[in-house]
């Protein structure tokens, strides 16, 4: 089993930090253990999959280690046995357990990183969306199920009352597509693997090579085609920010409040990334598109607005986590 040195990264770049912060307005405090320790345990899987190599392409004898790790994983995940190797391992034990979280998502996730190991680029956007069908079914999936799980006046766990893999999609692919551009640059840093998630049919029809992309990574001189070109897959975004937003006021009433006010949170981080990268220009390799202190602040009053919390409360809880003391 891998160690969770580069955790910390993985759960960023997946779109993973936006969850635990919201994750953090869950009730009782043990569904945020609970999240925390799926999530970690994704960052794993995601880890065995993502670790760099000097080619692009693991060697045979590498890619088999990968995936037999994959396969001890979704072996522990099954069976309720985790190692005492993997951070938060009794955490990940008993959040299996009294949450009842389903082994699917881990399934499916896995099953997306073994996609990965084959696909250096996704030659259109329509296949990097059927893509993050499955992998968004697993951070986003578990974070879904909690938001969804309450406890009756006895204390007899409430689980979700709608299909959790249909509430995830459209949130996930939302964060997923603005958080490629937010991390484009980071991304593309990552030596010696560089990681392109623009789709080579969005790159082909505003003739940007990959090189052209290094070159404005590393002078921060981004072209009139690149910035167009960005524009162009931000437009595509926008679609799926209003499917995030009508599955938001769909399922409104079938949340419990801390799961209401979580969800909102996620959206309205998100949507506050777009709303920056627009008013940046669509300039990807300049700017530092991270959230600061007071555009999280900002999201967080709004979630509460629209969840009936109370602001004090809100921002009290805000300053509890790790990603918003950090945040410039």
């Amino acid at each position: 089993m891998l160690d969770g040195c580069r955790l910390t990264r993985n759960l960023a770049r997946k779109g993973m930090s936006d969850l635990l912060l919201a994750a953090h307005f869950f009730e009782p405090d043990d569904k945020y253990r609970a999240f925390q320790a799926t999530a970690v345990a994704m960052g794993l899987i995601d880890d065995a999959a993502g670790i760099p190599s000097d080619d692009y392409e693991p060697p045979p004898a590498r890619k088999r280690e990968i995936l037999a790790e994959l396969d001890h994983f979704t072996r522990m995940i099954r069976e309720k046995r985790i190692d005492r190797s993997v951070p938060f391992a009794e955490d990940l034990r008993l959040a299996l357990v009294r949450f009842e979280i389903p082994d699917w998502p881990f399934i499916s996730l896995a099953e997306a990183m073994r996609i990965d190991l084959d696909n250096e680029r996704f030659d259109t956007l329509g296949r990097l969306l059927g893509h993050f069908a499955e992998d968004t079914a697993g951070p986003e999936a578990v974070f879904w199920h909690l938001a969804g799980c309450s406890f009756d006046n006895r204390g007899q766990l409430v689980l979700p009352e709608f299909d959790v893999r249909e509430a995830a999609a459209p949130l996930a692919v939302f964060s997923r597509l603005v958080n490629i551009l937010r991390d484009f640059k980071p991304d593309f840093l990552c030596r010696p693997r560089p990681m392109v998630y623009i789709d080579l049919e969005t790159s082909d029809m505003f003739f940007v090579r990959e090189d052209e992309m290094a070159e404005a990574v590393i002078t921060g001189r981004q072209s009139l085609k690149f910035t167009k070109m960005i524009k162009w897959y931000f437009n595509r975004i926008t679609h799926f920010q209003k499917q995030a937003q009508d599955a938001l006021d769909h399922l409104s009433g079938n949340l419990p409040p801390d799961g209401r006010m979580a969800a909102n949170l996620v959206y309205e981080l998100t949507s506050t990334v777009a709303r920056k990268i627009s008013a940046h220009g669509y300039v990807l390799v300049r700017e530092n598109l991270n959230l600061t202190r007071p555009e999280i602040e900002s999201a967080a009053r709004l979630s509460a607005k629209l969840s009936g919390q109370s602001e004090k409360t809100t921002l009290e809880r805000l300053r509890l986590s790790i990603r918003f003391n950090r945040a410039g």
